[in-house]
């Protein structure tokens, strides 16, 4: 068995989520109490209690998701579960992989988020839209024909599940030619940031002067990441992936198909919720995969993993 891993990205979290892995573990405490520390407020309050409004603001929302996968990815380790061949990460969740595979520091990451978040919100204000039952490939074929500079195609996340981002007119008029060439239907995602759109360029030249000031050190697992579904091992190329990946699409159907291509036959999501897993359902159904979001699910992962 090859083991790979996946880091879900914003929209897994929930009021409350870790609760149960917080009580018998302390290794949640700690990570939640340093990144809340750094960053001066706290992050398991809004977890613990909400409101909705901030959860799902990105500005906490996504600390709060890289303290929630950390915490998991240590848990895991700390319980002896099996090591992976390759890690990925959906989105931000990129960084989280990042941590996990020791290149970088868990608290330059708390940073690089809180920054990446500041970038997103000083961005020009977007649309984001989720199109539901068309093929990519005559999705992006609208896009091109119709020269719709103002959306972008923003993850590819399994068949049939495409999201769009960009200007509120944009995604609008591409959303319309979607329904119009069979796509069964169009879901507006509640965000009002464009990401992985044109939108974002300005403010990623904002966040690359960030970045560089950040150290990755050597992985001592591979990342694929995002933009590229690649492997880099170089500091700067990593960098610019990250950079990149504010205004690119996410690959994420692509990134799966990889992983499996390089032996991984067992995919394992650490994180609140099974967004990704659900994905993998949909992606290639004859793939092995499972989430851990809590203690039943966590005590079910280690016995099935432990009996292959």
């Amino acid at each position: 068995m090859s083991l790979g891993v996946l880091f879900p990205g914003q929209g897994s979290q929930s009021i409350g989520m870790l609760k149960d892995l917080k009580s018998s573990y302390s290794i949640v405490s700690e990570v939640f109490e340093e990144a809340s520390d750094l960053l001066s407020f706290d992050l398991w309050k809004i977890t613990k209690n909400g409101p909705e409004s901030k959860i799902n603001d990105t500005e906490f929302t996504q600390p709060i998701m890289l303290c929630a996968a950390f915490s998991i990815w240590k848990i895991w380790n700390e319980e002896g579960g099996d090591s992976p061949i390759y890690i990925a990460g959906h989105s931000f969740g990129e960084y989280t992989a990042l941590c996990a595979s020791g290149s970088l520091k868990f608290k330059d990451a708390i940073k690089l988020v809180k920054k990446r978040a500041e970038c997103m919100k000083n961005a020009p204000k977007g649309k984001m839209s989720a199109i539901i039952g068309i093929d990519f490939h005559k999705l992006k074929q609208l896009h091109e024909e119709n020269t719709l500079s103002e959306v972008s195609i923003a993850n590819i996340n399994a068949p049939g599940q495409i999201v769009i981002s960009g200007t509120e007119e944009g995604v609008s008029q591409l959303s319309e030619l979607a329904l119009s060439n069979k796509a069964k239907r169009v879901i507006p995602i509640p965000v009002s940031v464009a990401a992985h759109s044109s939108l974002m360029i300005d403010q990623s030249k904002v966040f690359k002067d960030f970045v560089d000031k950040v150290k990755i050190s050597d992985l001592t697992i591979p990342v694929v990441n995002n933009v590229d579904v690649k492997c880099e091992i170089n500091e700067a190329l990593i960098k610019d992936a990250l950079v990149r990946q504010l205004y690119s699409p996410v690959r994420w159907v692509e990134t799966i198909e990889y992983m499996e291509q390089e032996g991984v036959d067992f995919m394992l999501e650490l994180g609140p919720g099974k967004v990704l897993t659900s994905f993998n359902k949909r992606i290639d159904n004859s793939i092995k995969s499972i989430s851990v979001s809590d203690s039943n699910s966590l005590e079910s992962a280690l016995e099935t993993l432990g009996n292959l």
